[in-house]
């Protein structure tokens, strides 16, 4: 099985199915965007390419993913 350390890495690169691993994803993808700011549009489009769906962001989320792109840029 995997060690917590490993697990927090899957996690860090988007690579678990957990809210926070969901919210990594879609940061990642966004950060190789060459945009200051990000559209609705391109959001919408980098959560349908991850594979995780737009419109099952909260606020919560979207503050994540916020420092998650803070952190990647």
């Amino acid at each position: 099985m995997f060690k917590d350390w490993q697990l927090a890495m899957m996690e860090d690169y988007g690579l678990t199915e957990t809210n926070t691993g969901l919210v990594n994803r879609v940061a990642r993808q966004l950060a190789q965007s060459p945009n200051d700011t990000i559209e609705t549009a391109e959001f919408r489009s980098a959560c349908i390419s991850c594979g995780v769906d737009p419109d099952s962001f909260t606020q919560s989320d979207l503050n994540q993913l916020q420092k998650k792109l803070n952190e990647l840029t």
